[in-house]
């Protein structure tokens, strides 16, 4: 039995796994170990202009030729690297802001697929009457920049008797089980974020790696404290428990320094940047971000083999009850 669905169809994968656009984590080959494991890639283009952007396709583009998703966080809306996204991927969607039909105009002008990510029943009905191709149902569980205030499971049932497009489910998902129950009730597929932190291709701090491996779900907590550079209101995030202690008990103003868009760059305390392999200073005081499903990261492993071990073991579940 084959994992085709909506979503393996709309975008030629082999199998209805996505990686999680991560800002700074990802990097070219992150994305290409993804795509080589049958799933599709993604990459965040926050602070991206639409030249920057073309480059950073190149690199991506160099390294694979899969399907391939950008995201857009509209607080750093820019409008020329949606044009710049729409025309070097197959896929472009937007978070953490309401659903504009012409964002989505824009992106089809440009032959690309355009999609939301809603953390509400009403906004992925708004998505839905923009236009959008496909939406991800994201949940509180997950790591890193939230918006919405609901739980994975029961904001995915009511999202898939609401709409009729594809829809992924977010948040908390990082085994076989997981992604076999989100199939199971109807989602086309899952967007995984925490699950590839520590794959041997991210760009997360060493460090942070650690920190992510040797953590449970219990660990994690939402947050509204990392808020500093992050341009809007709703600023709630899931991290670390561990970093968020490690910040409160810094006795300064910055904790250390990262390599941002080629620039280097002072991280205050309570920054919005998570720790980079560039990042040095007081990692343990950053922005850890993480999901519940951190209890899934138990070692470093290629992204390639993450992606066709979750995926085997999902059929095999859905084979055995059915």
């Amino acid at each position: 039995m084959a994992l085709r669905t909506r979503f393996t169809e709309l975008f030629g994968c082999k199998v209805p796994i996505q990686l999680a656009p991560m800002g700074g984590v990802w990097t070219p080959e992150l994305i290409a170990g993804v795509i080589e494991g049958g799933g599709m890639g993604a990459l965040g283009s926050t602070g991206m202009d639409g030249p920057t952007l073309a480059t950073v396709l190149e690199q991506v583009r160099a390294k694979t030729q899969g399907p391939l998703l950008v995201n857009i966080l509209m607080p750093f809306l820019e409008i020329d690297a949606v044009k710049v996204a729409a025309k070097g991927a197959q896929c472009v969607d937007f978070y953490h802001g309401e659903p504009d039909a012409s964002l989505v105009e824009l992106v089809h002008g440009e032959g690309a697929v355009a999609g939301w990510q809603v953390g509400s029943t009403e906004d992925a009905l708004k998505a839905a009457r923009a236009g959008c191709d496909i939406l991800v149902v994201r949940g509180v569980e997950g790591g890193g920049r939230m918006h919405g205030k609901e739980s994975l499971w029961p904001l995915l049932f009511d999202v898939l008797e609401a709409v009729d497009i594809p829809v992924l489910a977010a948040g908390g998902i990082g085994d076989a089980r997981g992604v076999a129950a989100a199939l199971a009730a109807g989602a086309a597929g899952v967007r995984m974020g925490t699950r590839f932190l520590a794959a041997a291709e991210s760009a997360a701090h060493p460090r942070y790696r650690e920190a992510v491996i040797a953590a449970s779900a219990r660990d994690t907590v939402l947050t509204d404290e990392f808020r500093e550079g992050w341009p809007d209101a709703w600023s709630w995030s899931r991290v670390l428990r561990s970093s968020l202690e490690a910040a409160r008990a810094f006795d300064g103003d910055v904790v250390g320094e990262s390599t941002i868009g080629g620039m280097l760059e002072p991280i205050p305390k309570f920054g919005v940047p998570m720790p980079l392999v560039t990042s040095t200073g007081n990692v343990e005081a950053m922005a850890m971000y993480a999901g519940e499903s951190v209890r899934f990261v138990q070692r470093v492993e290629p992204a390639s083999e993450i992606v066709r071990t979750i995926a085997e073991g999902a059929e095999n579940l859905l084979r055995a009850v059915l």
